[in-house]
């Protein structure tokens, strides 16, 4: 029994020095990728506004309006805002994916800007549709 304990001992400490040894090219990685974010802090571009530079003028108008509603709904919390408007693009980017019907209209009706519920709305939908066929 005393040979066994040893053995998960063992077995144990080279599976955390693996697990060292592994993500320390890992932290080599990241160094490299901070420094290329240091590009990104000296633009005068916000990220988000980035992705939105090449696209349509719908989803710029959109993001627009998502700015705004975060900045009402949470004047001092950016993050918050930051998270909610990152949420909400890529629902928005969902939602254009799904060709129009019936379902994808009401979800647009019922909620105009709040692109996450009209995603949630619609798969939970779709779901039920397909058990009740």
């Amino acid at each position: 029994m005393k040979n066994f304990k040893h053995i998960i001992s063992a077995g144990l400490f080279l599976f955390f020095l693996f697990i060292a040894f592994g993500s320390m090219n890992d932290k080599k990685n990241k160094v490299s990728s901070y420094k290329s974010l240091e590009s990104f802090e000296t633009s005068d571009v916000h990220p988000q506004e980035m992705e939105t530079q090449n696209t349509d003028p719908k989803k710029e108008a959109i993001l627009i309006k998502l700015k705004e509603k975060a900045k009402k709904d949470w004047p001092n919390d950016y993050s918050t805002q930051e998270y909610w408007i990152d949420e909400q693009l890529e629902a928005y980017d969902y939602m254009e994916t799904i060709e129009n019907n019936s379902i994808k209209q009401q979800a647009q009706k019922d909620w105009p800007l709040d692109f996450s519920t009209q995603k949630y709305w619609y798969e939970e939908q779709i779901e039920a549709k397909k058990r009740i066929e």
